[in-house]
């Protein structure tokens, strides 16, 4: 009961936009009235910095937020985003903050401390430059006598960055021999190696995830809430249609799938990514922390025609998981050169308005459950 209540109080507000927060008003007292006018004249409800998303485009777009606060405070303003190294909430940190707590206290089965890997880390950095230099003394005698060619320095580059990689190993597992000779050597190696990378020379848990954000979400957090300190118009023209301004199948995928994502946003329902069901999105009447979602939502375009197949996987499939399909139409009513317009223009509200949303549940029929 404890935890239903603290998930209350931590998820209260469903979007990073908060009400403003006004005092009581008392009827009959003028200077309540007073104050109270004062609080709603000159409170603010937007946040005091907008939040930074580093935007890599590789082929595939990765929008990401590396703030460990900024993470904390989109999670639990609408839940949005997943932690690349977590199932959806960005807890890796915590979880690998509270698993060397419990080391040093001598609660956990294993005994690596955060003072043991960085003293190794040390060791292992003091070694390493010493080999390292006397591969770069050695390429430098060569290069005096004038017996290397460029690929010939490139090979032997090559040869001596493997054996310092193959020296780092041999480090590691002599450490393990001398301290712990009596345990299991291949979980201890494949332990130390994985907290050597995570600890800093303090000996401080570095913070290695981020908040990944499907591009939809970076739509609506940039578009109807403002939040992010990247434009719509920028991130739509320089990642969806490579400064060309031509009105490519990635830009029209984008904008019926943000259509039908601001659609179930702004009637209430928290949408998530829906891969892990084959879906576009679910949704969640209040949260993944309350409840598992309700419906599974295909976004499809209004001409678009699938086989009696492919309605029966998804609908066996959405059954499967106690989830209902939905199947969600997007229409374009605006030509795509007047699209294209708005966009140049900046007229971003006028772009998604160029789009309708019309929806279906289908839902399969069973012999021995339906004859009522």
């Amino acid at each position: 009961m404890s935890k239903r209540v603290s998930n209350a109080v931590r998820y209260k507000n469903p979007l990073p936009i908060h009400p403003l927060e006004l005092p009581e008003l008392i009827i009959h007292n003028p200077v309540s009235w007073v104050y109270w006018t004062y609080c709603y004249i000159t409170g603010c409800n937007t946040l005091q910095h907008k939040i930074h998303v580093d935007i890599v485009n590789n082929g595939i777009v990765h929008i990401e937020v590396r703030n460990q606060d900024d993470m904390k405070y989109l999670w639990e303003n609408g839940f949005f985003g997943t932690g690349q190294l977590s199932r959806s909430e960005p807890t890796w940190y915590n979880h690998m903050q509270s698993r060397f707590q419990s080391e040093e206290n001598g609660t956990a089965d294993k005994k690596i401390s955060l003072e043991q890997v960085t003293k190794f880390r040390r060791q292992q950095r003091t070694e390493f430059k010493k080999q390292r230099e006397l591969v770069e003394a050695k390429l430098l005698n060569l290069r005096k006598k004038g017996e290397l060619s460029p690929e010939e320095e490139t090979r032997i580059l090559e040869q001596e960055r493997e054996k310092l990689r193959k020296f780092k190993d041999d480090q590691l597992a002599l450490h393990l021999l001398k301290e712990n000779r009596n345990d299991n050597l291949e979980e201890q190696e494949r332990l130390l190696i994985q907290e050597a990378e995570v600890i800093n020379e303090n000996g401080e848990i570095r913070q290695l995830e981020s908040l990944e954000l499907m591009p939809v979400e970076t739509l609506f957090l940039s578009f109807a809430l403002d939040v992010l300190d990247v434009t719509p118009s920028d991130f739509i023209i320089k990642h969806c249609m490579d400064n060309s301004f031509d009105y490519t199948d990635e830009l029209h995928k984008l904008l019926i799938q943000y259509s039908a994502y601001h659609h179930y946003r702004s009637h209430g329902w928290c949408v998530r990514s829906g891969i892990k069901f084959g879906s576009d999105y679910i949704l969640y009447k209040r949260g993944p922390p309350f409840q598992h979602a309700d419906f599974c939502v295909m976004v499809l375009d209004s001409n678009c025609s699938k086989p009696y197949t492919w309605y029966s996987t998804m609908a066996r499939v959405c059954g499967g998981a106690n989830k209902t399909l939905l199947l969600c139409y997007v229409e374009r009513i605006n030509s795509k050169e007047q699209i294209l317009q708005y966009i140049r223009q900046g007229h971003i509200s006028k772009a998604f308005n160029s789009f309708t949303v019309g929806e279906v549940i289908y839902k399969r029929w069973v012999p021995g459950k339906n004859r009522d």
